[in-house]
């Protein structure tokens, strides 16, 4: 079987959906309208960059992905060429476009989350064209439930939930009781980004530090992106800068070794199209201890309040008294950690996510 993947190549998602396909034998073509970082796929004779651009296409606005119309030829080309079995897009609008406009059938599209919370709340135009790319697919997939609810109002075909999982085994040795630690460190593996709530658990941390003088507190964030120097000014302001880490942006298969640094993990998100968190899954699959904001997606993650403490969406006041709970009762991290360990391995197996989606292409294929 042949997949042609419509998708940002440089994006973690698409690399390790590409690369878990190859391995089962499936042969991976990768149409993006940006470019890779680093030759990831060298060592995966399955797959191939059919096309990258020299320069990224970052913009949102409706009238640049219309802009997008401009790839449709080289797509048709890369198609006529690859002679895959299906296409399928990840990310409604831009590669949902994309697809569409290729006509290629079997169709499928991903959601990812802003593509269908916040692209069509915009304007009616938007709304609109989300709503003719969405149809065009012969199967719409979404890696949450409250995601699959949200991409409903666009149309009435068939909707597959597949979250992207984890491979939990790699996670299982790191978790260490807070019991007798004198330092802990409180931490987040996320994009710098407005919508991830970096300012709140910062802010949230400065409330901790100030409640709590014995222990040597530390913050972890790991991470890159356009809000740094804002956040790093935050933190000057705040009088906490000797307390705070910011690592930069790091490579995926390093992420174990912060995620292990880290005692307590906080995930504070202030948008709805937060509709999963891998990193979140990640940490439950470690046992850390978690406080997370009641974004939708991170609500239907964790379950309920057994597997973690679930706050209000912009307080940090919250946030702050439900990491304080952790550090005066570790019983209580222990207990959570641990319950949110069993929940990962029961619903977020990265293994059995690739058979959902092996499952739905055999399906679609006939």
């Amino acid at each position: 079987m042949k997949i042609l993947l419509l998708s940002n190549s440089a994006s973690e998602h698409t690399q390790r959906w590409a690369i878990a396909l190859a391995n089962h034998g499936i042969e991976v073509g990768i149409f993006s309208l940006n470019p890779s970082s680093k030759d990831w796929y060298k060592d995966f004779s399955l797959i191939t960059i059919i096309y990258e651009p020299d320069n990224s296409i970052n913009n949102k606005k409706l009238a640049i992905k219309l802009s997008y119309i401009t790839n449709v030829g080289k797509l048709k080309k890369a198609i006529k060429a690859f002679q895959p079995n299906i296409v399928h897009a990840h990310y409604a609008t831009s590669y949902g476009m994309l697809g569409m406009l290729s006509k290629f059938k079997p169709f499928i599209i991903s959601v990812w989350g802003a593509d269908v919370y916040d692209f069509p709340k915009k304007s009616l135009a938007n709304k609109l064209l989300l709503k003719t790319i969405i149809n065009s697919a012969d199967r719409i997939c979404s890696t949450s439930n409250c995601m699959k609810e949200v991409t409903k109002q666009f149309t009435s075909k068939e909707i597959t939930v597949i979250p992207f999982g984890v491979e939990t085994s790699k996670f299982e040795k790191l978790n260490v009781p807070l019991l007798d630690k004198k330092e802990i460190t409180i931490g987040i593996i996320k994009s710098l980004e407005k919508k991830y709530g970096i300012d709140v658990l910062i802010t949230a941390f400065s409330n901790v530090v100030n409640r709590i003088n014995e222990k040597d507190l530390k913050l972890l964030i790991v991470g890159g992106g356009s809000k740094r120097k804002e956040y790093e000014a935050l933190v000057d302001n705040l009088k906490i800068k000797d307390r705070v880490t910011f690592t930069g942006k790091v490579p995926h298969d390093e992420i174990i070794t912060y995620l292990s640094a880290i005692d307590i993990f906080v995930s504070l998100s202030i948008l709805d199209s937060e509709s999963f968190g891998v990193s979140l899954v990640e940490a439950m699959s470690a046992g850390k201890p978690i406080v997370a904001s009641d974004a939708e997606g991170f609500v239907e993650v964790l379950g309920d309040e057994k597997n973690g403490f679930i706050v209000p969406k912009f307080s940090s006041e919250k946030a702050a008294d439900a990491i304080v709970e952790y550090i005066e009762h570790p019983e209580i991290a222990i207990i959570k950690g641990n319950s949110a360990r069993s929940r990962a391995k029961e619903k977020y197996e990265w293994k059995n996510n690739v058979e959902q989606m092996l499952s739905v292409y055999k399906s679609v294929s006939k």
